[in-house]
């Protein structure tokens, strides 16, 4: 091999020496996910309250609509006439309340032993009224009154025949408390707070998300407290079968009723905002999910 001449351009260069450096370029970083922003977990947290919220409010929502007078004044019926047993006492003093309503006057006509006080039948039903009639008013009033005083309307003894803890006066004076002016107004009163909490978390959520990933959240919090309300109702309608499976007592009866009539309430409302969760969902999870795309897409082109 020649040695090496500058000015010769046919002369074989020198080889390189190795002096332990790596004569290669470095390769390139693989490309890296973006860091998840730190609020992601903030997020999460508050569509979780979110949900739980929904599913306090549907619940106090169904309690307030299943204790309204249209509702309650009906179980109540059913109370009375169990608790005094209507249609028998009538038939026993028929006669006598003829007699004193064919006497004149325009005073109303008491029926001796009718459970609520203050009830009585007016002069001219009793007159020419059937006893399906007078039981229907009598009820009614009883109903009424039971559903603005509660056990207060009852006379002494009328709605307390025993003490025991399931015995059937306890279930008497639990109808009695639920289905009350006095617990619809508060159970009204609890779902408007919780109703203005959803909305306010709603709001936070909103606050803890980006784009199209706020509305995802919304939707994912309200379609959440549908599912727990509705399994809330669902174990209600389980306990009211249970309860009245295999019993005899109306009373029992009617209680098992009534607490299936409130657990069907939400399941009603669940179907409705879990349809309009789904609604928001939808929609928003497919723009979240393209303009996700678009963003990889933009970095990997800056890249």
């Amino acid at each position: 091999m020649r040695p090496h001449d500058p000015d010769d351009r046919f002369a074989t260069p020198p080889a390189p020496v190795y002096m332990g450096e790596e004569p290669f370029a470095p390769l390139p970083e693989p490309h890296q996910p973006r860091p998840r922003p730190p609020r992601t977990s903030r997020a999460r947290r508050a569509t979780f309250a979110l949900a739980v919220v929904t599913a306090f409010w549907l619940l106090t929502l169904a309690a307030a609509q299943a204790t309204s007078r249209t509702v309650a004044v009906p179980v109540l019926e059913r109370t009375v006439s169990t608790l005094g047993d209507v249609p028998a006492l009538l038939q026993v003093h028929e006669a006598q309340i003829r007699t004193q309503a064919g006497q004149g006057g325009d005073s109303a006509i008491a029926v001796p032993g009718f459970p609520v006080a203050g009830v009585s039948l007016p002069r001219t039903l009793a007159q020419t009224g059937t006893r399906e009639a007078w039981a229907s008013h009598l009820l009614r009033a009883s109903a009424e009154a039971a559903y603005d005083h509660g056990a207060a309307a009852f006379t002494p003894g009328g709605a307390a025949t025993s003490s025991g803890t399931f015995s059937t006066s306890a279930w008497i004076r639990l109808v009695l408390a639920l289905m009350s002016a006095g617990t619809h107004a508060l159970t009204s009163l609890v779902a408007l707070a919780f109703g203005v909490a959803t909305l306010a978390v709603a709001a936070l959520t909103v606050l803890m998300t980006s784009g199209p990933r706020r509305f995802v959240a919304i939707g994912l919090g309200l379609t959440g407290g549908a599912i727990i309300a509705a399994a809330i109702g669902v174990v209600g309608i389980g306990i009211a079968m249970l309860l009245t499976m295999g019993s005899d007592s109306t009373v029992v009866n009617e209680v098992g009723g009534l607490i299936r009539t409130v657990s069907w309430t939400p399941l009603y409302d669940a179907r409705w905002l879990g349809v309009a969760g789904l609604a928001i969902i939808v929609p928003a999870a497919i723009l979240a999910a393209w303009f996700g795309r678009s963003e990889h897409l933009d970095a990997f082109e800056d890249e």
